[in-house]
């Protein structure tokens, strides 16, 4: 995409084109110069912090230290009991090829650990750099990473320059409250997430001040990954991760109604304001050096979009999401088996219709070329057909959360598309009835009722037992734990 161009010009969206025309849904990716470092720029630090060490998180980590002069990476652990982890396996991170069969062990990355909050000095971390050698009782050898100048803070703590975050939607508010006081404009944080809504429950939360919030990075991710163990992931399945600046709706709020004149009669501060380009959004330097460091790694593959061709993406990924990993995980099967029921296949149609309401709705995308035709509930339920039959023999995570005892991400994927629709007067009545089945069955998951999980109410110990004095009459006894949502109390 051109520089000049704006991604929110006014464009004549064609409402009446038929799913089956020709137009193209692919999106480009960015120009390299967009990104790229002018010559009177310096880094403050070529340090990265990773913040969610699961299978994404670790993924990164591993694939960062690979890359021809690595940047610094420090781990931010939430739990003593995973810095344990590390420690036991030797302070390494292994990636498994599951194709190639290859076990590969990276090392090298500091650590720091969360130690609560103290009363005045308030969020704490430890800090424990990572040795060119062993420490023994003689000296102290030197620290593979040195903290530079400019990164270490009037009191002690290390300034987070660059930040990666992968934990789950609903730690995203708590795991960046405890990082608040060590990050400023000059910060980015790219997310690497399922769902959408993380974002504006920062901006309420935490970073409340437009003038000194971050800039975030949007990733989408493809690649299939699983933990084998705390330090070691599984590489699955090779995919992409597609990566983006968000825009800031108090830097740059969308096109008031009023604002009817034509983007060559603006001043330009209100077409900055208004109609941001590429370089507007791209203009903070960490930013930069982030997408240009990921985009360096051969194994995430990497690729920068425009925001509006990225939000666009991640839309079509929570409509799959939407249909996949709520009904897997209520029924507890994998990907797959929703292809084989034509019930499910009308809930899902259902679902999808409610969906493709919403999104063709949003004011964010109005004016965009043919996203009535890209968001259709036709096209919606092809993509997720697709994806549903490319990961087949897969478990969605919603289900393997449920599975583990994990609050699932419901809230941020279904959730997402209710609160939207009530911005617009839809009743999601489908999207909301499964996010409460999912809150529901998560619920009752972490009840203690003293009965071994999956097996049904009632049917543990049943006997029976034939009266020989009463031909025809026949005693049921039932031992199992009775049901619990059965009350017996007195009705008032």
């Amino acid at each position: 995409m051109a520089q000049s161009h704006s991604w929110w010009s006014p464009v004549p969206s064609d409402e009446h084109a038929s799913v089956s025309g020709q137009a193209s849904f692919e999106s480009k990716p960015l120009d390299e110069d967009v990104v790229s470092e002018p010559d009177e720029e310096r880094l403050l630090t070529r340090r990265v912090h990773i913040l969610g060490l699961g299978s994404i998180g670790t993924l990164v980590a591993h694939s960062m230290r690979c890359l021809p002069n690595p940047p610094p990476i420090t781990l931010m652990m939430h739990k003593r009991e995973q810095y344990a982890e590390f420690k036991k396996a030797g302070r390494n991170i292994a990636l498994i090829d599951q194709k190639n069969n290859i076990n590969d062990e990276q090392t090298g990355y500091d650590v720091e650990v969360y130690e609560g909050e103290e009363p005045e000095a308030g969020p704490t971390w430890r800090f424990m750099p990572d040795f060119k050698s062993k420490p023994g009782r003689g000296a102290t050898p030197p620290v593979t990473n040195p903290l530079e100048t400019g990164e270490s803070l009037p009191d002690g703590k290390v300034f987070i320059y660059c930040l990666i975050v992968a934990v789950k939607g609903h730690a995203t508010v708590a795991a960046l409250r405890s990082v608040k006081d060590r990050v400023d404009s000059r910060t980015t944080i790219c997310f690497m997430q399922n769902g959408l809504g993380q974002i504006d429950e920062l901006n309420r939360d935490v970073f409340t001040d437009p003038a000194t919030r971050p800039t975030y990075v949007l990733g989408i991710v493809s690649h299939g990954v699983y933990m084998a163990d705390p330090c070691k992931v599984v590489h699955a399945g090779y995919g992409t991760i597609a990566l983006g600046v968000s825009r800031d709706r108090d830097r740059h709020p969308l096109p008031p109604p009023a604002l009817t004149r034509n983007i060559s009669d603006l001043t330009d501060d209100e077409r900055r304001k208004f109609y941001p380009s590429d370089k507007d959004l791209f203009a903070s330097m960490s930013s930069r050096y982030l997408l240009r460091t990921l985009t360096r790694s051969t194994v995430l593959a990497c690729a920068v979009f425009p925001y509006l061709d990225l939000l666009q993406l991640q839309l079509e990924k929570l409509a799959a999401n939407a249909v996949l990993n709520p009904l897997t995980a209520l029924l507890d099967v994998p990907n797959g088996a929703l292809l084989e029921s034509n019930e499910i296949s009308v809930v899902q149609r259902l679902l999808l219709a409610e969906v493709s309401l919403v999104i063709r709705g949003l004011p964010e995308l109005e004016g965009i070329p043919n996203v009535k035709m890209r968001f259709s509930a036709r096209r919606l339920e092809q993509l997720a057909l697709a994806v549903t039959r490319r990961t087949a023999q897969n478990s969605s995570s919603m289900r393997e959360d449920l599975r583990h005892g994990k609050k699932p991400e419901i809230d941020y994927i279904n959730g997402y598309i209710v609160r939207r629709g009530e911005e617009q007067g839809i009743k999601c009545a489908l999207n909301f009835m499964l996010m409460q089945l999912i809150k529901g069955k998560d619920g009752l998951q972490k009840r203690d009722y003293g009965i071994p999980q999956g097996i049904p109410y009632g049917t543990r110990h049943i006997g029976v037992q034939a009266n020989p004095n009463q031909p025809g009459i026949v005693t049921l006894s039932d031992e199992s734990t009775p049901n619990p949502l059965r009350t017996t109390t007195n009705p008032r």
